[in-house]
C-alpha cells in the first residue's frame, strides 16, 4: 500500500511504503509502527517538515543522506542509520542515488529511551552499523513482513523494534568478554563432561594463557576452580534430592572418581558429602 510517495520528490516507483493503524492497546503499551518502507530514491529526494508522526529510524543501504534535526546537520552513508524525533522540525534528503529502509514509529514511554540512545551514542543521531552482523537482517525481516503481508502480532512487532533499537549501540562483533560469557554458559551446561583448558580456550578462540587471564578477570575464578565449584554445586542438589550413592553422584557431575570428589567437597564445605547428607536428615 503506497501512502504518499507521490508527495515526496525523488521516490521511485519501485519503492515500497505502507501505513499501519495501531490498536489502542498497542498505542497504550507497546512500540508500534506508523509507516514503514523500503525506498529507492533519485538525487531529487528531499523531505522538509515542521512536524510528522513521532520517531524515524532510517538505515542507508546505498548512497548517502544528509539531514538536519535539533538545529544540527549530519550525514549518514551506507552501513549507517539515523534516529530522529520527527515531531520537531527536520529536513533530510539524498546526496546522489539512494536506497533506504525506514520506520516511522511511536511508543507512549519511548522518549526517555530515545534521549538515552542519542546521549550515549558517540555519533549522536548517527549510528555506525557497518560491522554489526545482526542489525540489518532483523530490520529487513521487519520491513519485509509488511511488504509480504506476513505482519507479526503487535506485541511481537514491539519486541522486534526494541531489539533493533537496542542493536544500534551494539558493535555486532564478538569481543573477548563475549567469548568468556559464552564459555561460562558452556560450562554451566556441560560440566559433567571432560573439560580441559585447551578445549575451552580453543572454543573461545584464545590462547590458553589469555583465556585463563580473562576468565579470572571476568568471573573472579580460575577456569579450573569455576568448573569444580559448578560440579560441587550440582552435587549438593543431587545429595539433597536423591538417594544415589556418593560414588554415582561423583561421576554423574563430572569427577573422575569418588575420592577426588570427596576431597574437593571437604575443601569447599569443610564436611564430606556423607556428613552433608546426615545433617540434612537430622534437620
Amino acid at each position: 500500500m503506497l501512502y504518499n510517495s507521490r508527495l515526496v520528490p525523488g521516490v521511485l516507483s519501485s519503492s515500497f511504503e505502507q501505513a499501519h493503524n495501531a490498536t489502542q492497546t498497542a498505542q497504550n503499551l507497546f512500540l508500534y509502527v506508523e509507516y514503514i518502507g523500503h525506498s529507492y530514491c533519485s538525487p531529487e529526494y528531499s523531505v522538509i517538515r515542521r512536524s510528522y508522526c513521532h520517531y524515524l529510524l532510517m538505515y542507508v543501504l546505498k548512497g548517502k543522506v544528509v539531514f538536519t534535526t535539533e538545529e544540527q546537520t549530519y550525514e549518514a552513508e551506507a552501513g549507517q542509520a539515523f534516529l530522529i524525533e520527527t515531531k520537531k522540525p527536520h529536513i533530510y534528503g539524498a546526496i546522489g542515488n539512494l536506497e533506504i529502509l525506514w520506520i516511522h514509529f511511536n511508543g507512549k514511554n519511548f522518549h526517555s529511551f530515545f534521549r538515552h540512545l542519542i546521549s550515549i551514542n558517540p555519533g549522536g543521531h548517527v549510528f555506525d552499523l557497518q560491522n554489526n552482523t545482526e542489525f540489518l537482517p532483523k530490520l529487513q525481516d521487519l520491513v519485509g513482513s509488511y511488504a509480504d503481508s506476513r505482519q507479526y502480532p503487535e506485541i511481537i512487532v514491539s519486541a522486534r523494534l526494541y531489539e533493533i533499537l537496542g542493536l544500534l549501540l551494539s558493535k555486532g562483533e564478538i569481543t573477548d568478554t563475549d567469548s568468556i560469557d559464552m564459555i561460562v554458559r558452556y560450562i554451566n551446561q556441560h560440566y559433567p563432561e571432560p573439560l580441559t583448558l585447551e578445549f575451552l580456550a580453543h572454543k573461545a578462540n584464545l590462547s590458553v594463557s589469555r583465556f585463563c587471564t580473562l576468565f579470572k578477570k571476568e568471573t573472579g575464578y580460575s577456569p579450573y576452580k569455576y568448573i569444580v565449584n559448578t560440579r560441587l554445586h550440582a552435587s549438593r542438589q543431587s545429595l539433597i534430592s536423591s538417594t544415589h550413592p556418593v560414588e554415582y553422584i561423583a561421576t554423574h557431575v563430572g569427577f573422575s572418581d569418588a575420592s577426588s570428589y570427596i576431597a574437593a567437597f571437604r575443601r569447599k564445605y569443610k564436611i564430606t558429602p556423607g556428613q552433608f547428607r546426615i545433617r540434612l536428615t537430622d534437620h
